[in-house]
């Protein structure tokens, strides 16, 4: 699953880095149609897929921020309640 779960990050990077590749190159040459053919359509839907999976991978190991939050506030306490130094 952890192995699954790099893969659907470095998909989803690499995609949203090609379409922000996309978006300068159509800006600078928009006869080129970076942005809207069908090849770019598949590839948004990719993106799409990625992202999708990657959050419900996520929320199913109970990796959201506020848990993340939670957990680093827990630790705090209990630094600070066994009377380690903090600074």
């Amino acid at each position: 699953m952890t192995k699954l779960l790099a893969i659907l990050r470095h998909i989803t990077v690499v995609l949203a880095f090609m379409f922000l590749v996309f978006l300068v190159l159509d800006q600078f040459n928009p006869m080129m149609n970076f942005v809207d053919n069908a090849v770019s359509r598949w590839l948004l839907a990719g993106l799409c897929v990625c992202g999708v999976m990657q959050s419900a991978v996520g929320w199913g190991r109970g990796e959201n921020a506020l848990s993340s939050e939670k957990k680093a506030a827990k630790k705090h306490e209990c630094d600070a309640a066994s009377g380690g130094d903090l600074s």
